[in-house]
């Protein structure tokens, strides 16, 4: 269920904007890998389906499904919580196999991680990130120009700490979308509504999370 009355929609101050902006740094050069090689983060993934945070540096590692992704995160995740969501997922995927549970797409992301699909009802290719210490912010752009601007549902698969979207506006006071904690889950960014008119379908920028 989606708890909409937790949804925070508003815009940033202009002491806000610079903090946000200084942290999430478009420029960043972030090492991404698929099938045991680097990838340019600008050719679009290779044609991987998923992406994951597997270091606090940025490192990412790119899987062609579910099955594959959690069969390798499920060591390699950077948190417990993160590792054991993953194998979590693994035995969701095997009881789907034996017909003794229902897949649900939104199943893909289990406890210990923040996930964004490209797609409404977390359909598409998705970025799924660990739960740190502390909080950390990343510019969209630095995994690939296809996923700014791109995000259409969400899940926050964690007990404490939302996740905030932003959208970086020029001339105009940058808004942000606040996704509350809790394990929830987002499955259409059209149904919250945009500062500037529309909705937050296809505007996130940047993640804090």
């Amino acid at each position: 269920m989606e708890p909409a009355q937790d949804v925070i929609t508003d815009v940033l101050t202009p002491a806000e904007e610079a903090e946000v902006h200084a942290a999430a740094d478009p420029d960043l050069k972030v090492d991404m890998y698929y099938n045991g090689e680097k990838i340019d983060p600008a050719g679009d993934w290779e044609g991987a389906q998923i992406c994951a945070e597997v270091d606090e540096d940025g490192t990412m590692e790119c899987f062609d499904d579910d099955t594959e992704a959690n069969s390798r995160l499920a060591s390699v995740a950077p948190t417990k919580e993160a590792r054991q969501g993953a194998a979590a997922a693994l035995t969701g995927q095997a009881r789907q196999a034996t017909g003794s549970a229902s897949p649900l797409a939104s199943d893909d992301c289990r406890n210990g991680w923040v996930c964004l699909w490209q797609d409404s009802n977390y359909r598409g290719r998705r970025l799924q990130w660990p739960t740190y210490d502390t909080s950390k912010t990343r510019h969209l752009d630095i995994y690939s120009p296809s996923f700014r601007d791109k995000a259409s549902s969400a899940a926050v698969m964690r007990s404490q700490r939302g996740v905030t979207l932003y959208d970086f506006r020029s001339g105009l006071p940058d808004p942000r979308l606040i996704l509350a904690s809790g394990y929830t889950l987002w499955s259409n960014f059209s149904n919250y509504d945009y500062t500037y008119g529309g909705s937050w379908n296809d505007k996130a920028d940047a993640i804090l999370f």
